[in-house]
């Protein structure tokens, strides 16, 4: 076939005579021997042709992508809705046919740079982290480990997360016949905080749990069964300044005597756990405070990285495990301090408190990772499908320029024929002056009265009498 097309396109043979000495049908080659000629390198497709032609085909991909850049992705309804508005102008179709899911399909066939994930959501504040940011914090956490001589035993990690049940939909095995499925929930009947603390070598300080409320029963404190853990109250169940400052000092008593000192504590800037009386507490126990940029500690705080979720995801199977085995579906903070040093003591392993300094580039401090975690919640800076400049316009730009009416026109503003007298004698010096300040004057947004017209005309150089009657 090759051979026969480059035969016809050198001229050497036309496609009824290619056809017979290659030995091809001629209907098989005629229609690769027209293109060749042609110069047409389209592909042939069967069926009829996409319903959006293919420029504005390529148009809307463009936008699909620099709407991800903006931080707005658009998903399947966006989509087909955007798709009908392009139809109602190239088509003129009704403003009721809309398209079907089964185009949005194909589409994403044809369109393979494209493709469908699930979106995250992040508040405006966290996704506000840019690279200076980034750049300034390491260079701050690179002179505070020298301090501590960059070893990982003396580099260390707290944060707090409450203890919830998991409240979401799992899949389960029932009859065929069934339709809806429900099952119990098993919920906390306290709300329960859990201050944790690591160490960049995989070492775990024994937690702190505070509760709502003011008073805790003895069989709450038996169910510590960390050695050195311990339980306080707070009146909304969060950390608060003074719990922070305790919680320092049960932090110098876990770490051992044998580490040495100071110590560095990386920490989020919550208003909890910085204050003047927090430092002087710190500095008495000869502990550093690193605190992470703000809104980042889901790109910089080791727990949150590679600790909380496992652990929460070992709390929920626990809490399911006791389901079945006590009748009641509501967890007595008991067992749920119980159930929570368990869970801190065995299923929370040393590799993944390691790895989560590591990967945040915490210790041994690393920009690279840095970066790298914060490539993962911005978009690439060079995207495999160019974005035109146009598609990055802002909403007030599109509507100031590009959805424009006819400019309207300009009527011209005719000189006025007809003077208020108002008594005043005018002579034919004063009609004169004031047609040619008229000319001179810039126009004003409100309308100048003739009393003021005349009142300039009295202060100029060139006045004329008046004489009233």
């Amino acid at each position: 076939m090759d051979v026969a097309v480059r035969a016809v396109l050198n001229k050497t043979h036309s496609v009824l005579t290619a056809a017979e000495a290659h030995g091809i049908p001629q209907r098989t080659l005629r229609t690769p021997g027209t293109k060749a000629i042609t110069g047409d390198n389209r592909p042939t497709t069967m069926g009829r042709p996409p319903v959006l032609p293919k420029e504005f085909e390529d148009d809307l991909a463009t936008w699909i992508v620099a709407m991800e850049h903006e931080g707005v992705p658009v998903g399947c309804r966006q989509i087909v809705d955007k798709t009908t508005e392009i139809l109602q102008v190239v088509h003129d179709t009704p403003r009721d046919t809309k398209l079907t899911r089964g185009w949005y399909k194909i589409f994403l066939e044809r369109n393979q740079a494209l493709k469908v994930a699930k979106a995250r959501t992040l508040s405006k504040p966290r996704n506000g982290v840019d690279n200076d940011t980034v750049v300034e914090f390491f260079h701050k956490l690179v002179h505070s480990m020298s301090l501590v001589d960059m070893d990982p035993s003396r580099v260390f990690n707290m944060d707090e997360t409450s203890f919830s049940p998991s409240k979401t939909s799992r899949k389960v095995v029932v009859q065929r016949t069934t339709k809806n499925v429900y099952v119990q929930e098993v919920t906390a009947s306290p709300h329960v905080t859990i201050v944790a603390c690591v160490a960049a070598n995989g070492t775990k300080i024994p937690p702190l749990f505070v509760l709502l409320g003011d008073t805790v029963s003895t069989l709450e404190c038996d169910s510590l069964s960390i050695p050195g853990a311990a339980i306080t109250t707070s009146e909304k169940g969060w950390t608060n300044s003074f719990i922070c400052r305790k919680w320092m000092s049960m932090l110098n008593s876990s770490i051992p005597i044998s580490t040495p000192r100071p110590i560095l504590l990386i920490l989020d800037g919550c208003s909890s756990h910085y204050s003047e009386h927090i430092y002087d507490a710190a500095t008495s126990f000869d502990i550093l405070l690193q605190f992470l940029p703000a809104n980042s500690t889901h790109l910089f705080q080791p727990l949150d990285v590679t600790v909380f979720r496992p652990f929460k995801h070992a709390l929920r199977q626990e809490i399911w495990d006791l389901f079945w085995t006590d009748v009641d579906s509501t967890i007595k903070k008991l067992h749920a301090i119980k159930i929570a040093c368990n869970v801190w003591a065995n299923d929370t392993s040393s590799s993944a408190i390691m790895a989560g300094f590591v990967c945040t580039g915490l210790c041994p401090p690393s920009l690279d990772n840095m970066m790298y975690r914060l490539s993962l919640y911005k978009p690439a800076e060079v995207a495999k499908k160019d974005v035109e400049e146009s598609w990055l316009q802002r909403t007030t730009i599109v509507r100031n320029q590009v959805l424009l009416l006819p400019p309207e026109k300009k009527r011209k503003r005719a000189p006025r024929k007809r003077l208020t007298v108002s008594g005043k004698l005018i002579t034919s010096d004063y009609h004169g002056l004031l047609q040619a300040q008229a000319l001179e004057k810039p126009k004003r947004k409100t309308k100048a009265t003739q009393d003021d017209v005349a009142v300039q005309v009295l202060n100029s150089d060139d006045i004329v009498e008046v004489c009233v009657i």
